[in-house]
């Protein structure tokens, strides 16, 4: 689990850099309009590739997810302000996959999450930092719950996920992201999957 302590800890240094830069430094009227516009779409489409460490081996990971605002502290008076402060709520529904080939003694077969989530968005400047906690099903097979090769069929198991991330913005509708984020399985074998995973947002 060190490396992904390391991860967390260059994402957080990245998200202090991000906060310091924004505190020295002064936007041109043109950013100001595209911070104070860019929290008022109602949703925001992503996609993204990852890592994935279920069984002790580094596996694909393929999500997506749609975020829909929710609330903002203060929305009406930020909005007249520029709309760049607070946190930013959003109900996020969200779809994982991944899968592993076997070989040798170890287990065949892919793990399907279908979950929601409640996001958290810091903006800072260019870069939103944002943080949440969510819940899911996962439609997994049971040689991978179990890590037994010779077990078969599929179960449907709750999941929980931790997570944190940040969204680095390319204009005021599209950004690309990264996270980093903690799911526990019931009753899996490995109980905690680490993953990393990079992406676009796109927003409406």
């Amino acid at each position: 689990m060190k490396r992904w302590m390391t991860v967390g800890i260059v994402t957080a240094a990245v998200l202090l850099t991000a906060g310091q830069a924004r505190a020295q430094g002064s936007r041109d009227r043109d950013d100001e309009d595209e911070g104070g516009n860019r929290h008022r779409d109602r949703f925001a489409l992503g996609v993204g590739i990852g890592l994935v460490e279920p069984l002790n081996k580094v596996e694909t990971y393929y999500m997506a997810s749609l975020r829909i605002r929710t609330s903002g502290r203060g929305s009406d008076e930020s909005d007249r302000r520029g709309g760049d402060e607070g946190i930013t709520g959003y109900l996020e529904p969200e779809v994982g996959y991944w899968t592993t080939s076997g070989g040798g003694n170890r287990p065949k077969g892919s793990d399907t999450l279908l979950g929601v989530n409640l996001i958290g968005v810091v903006p800072l400047g260019s870069v939103d930092s944002f943080f949440g906690v969510g819940a899911g099903a996962h439609f997994v097979d049971a040689s991978v719950l179990t890590n037994d090769a010779t077990v078969t069929g599929s179960k449907t198991k709750f999941g929980a996920n931790a997570q944190f991330g940040i969204d680095l913005y390319i204009n005021r509708k599209l950004s690309a992201f990264g996270t980093g984020r903690f799911d526990l399985v019931q009753d899996a074998d490995s109980r905690v999957q680490s993953k990393v995973y990079l992406g676009l947002r796109a927003r409406f």
